[in-house]
């Protein structure tokens, strides 16, 4: 009763009429021109991803395996979140490093969600949840991996980029289809 004599239809007539109007503070927003986005090559927030250059509309096939190792062997518990992390970045990290030297100071680092326009900064939170169990390292928990053939222990970032290709498999289709882009950006990644 009390949502049916508050909530009136009006109300959202008045402020959906007006949605594309903007405001004062908006209206005001001095911003380029241009036709295309003006990338800022400094932006730590928003950066123009190298696999965006030479794209083409017939993308190549799969490539040859030769010579591969697992590079992480996860549980039927793996989240969204557990694949691409949006919680705060962690100091010591890949993500932190890649920030660190672009002169970010550590209070400033904020989330991996609040940078996910960075695709530096993706590939770096690729499997960086703090609490994901990779199998590999007999239940220890955190982000890291081992190097084969060494047997050291890596962030996954850092063991991935030693690797010539990351492939993911999981069973759960849905699993795939959510991590095929972060898997895609890690294995061309130009480093």
């Amino acid at each position: 009763q009390v949502i049916k004599s508050n909530v009136l239809p009006k109300m959202f007539v008045d402020t959906y009429g007006s949605i594309t109007e903007g405001n004062d503070a908006w209206n005001n927003l001095v911003v380029p021109k241009e036709t295309l986005y003006p990338w800022d090559p400094k932006s730590t927030y928003i950066h123009k991803p190298a696999y965006l250059e030479n794209i083409t509309m017939t993308p190549p096939g799969p490539p040859s395996v030769k010579d591969a190792y697992c590079l992480l062997s996860l549980g039927d518990s793996i989240t969204t979140d557990h694949i691409s992390p949006s919680g705060v970045i962690k100091p010591g990290t890949p993500a932190a490093k890649y920030l660190l030297e672009r002169g970010v100071k550590p209070e400033n680092f904020t989330t991996y969600g609040s940078r996910r326009a960075n695709d530096e900064i993706v590939v770096r939170g690729a499997f960086a949840n703090i609490r994901i169990v990779n199998k590999l390292l007999e239940g220890e928990v955190g982000p890291k991996t081992v190097h084969v053939p060494t047997g050291e222990k890596h962030y996954v970032f850092d063991a991935a980029m030693v690797c010539d290709r990351l492939f993911l498999k999981s069973h759960q289709n849905y699993l795939y289809s959510s991590s095929y882009g972060v898997t895609e950006i890690i294995s061309n990644h130009p480093h």
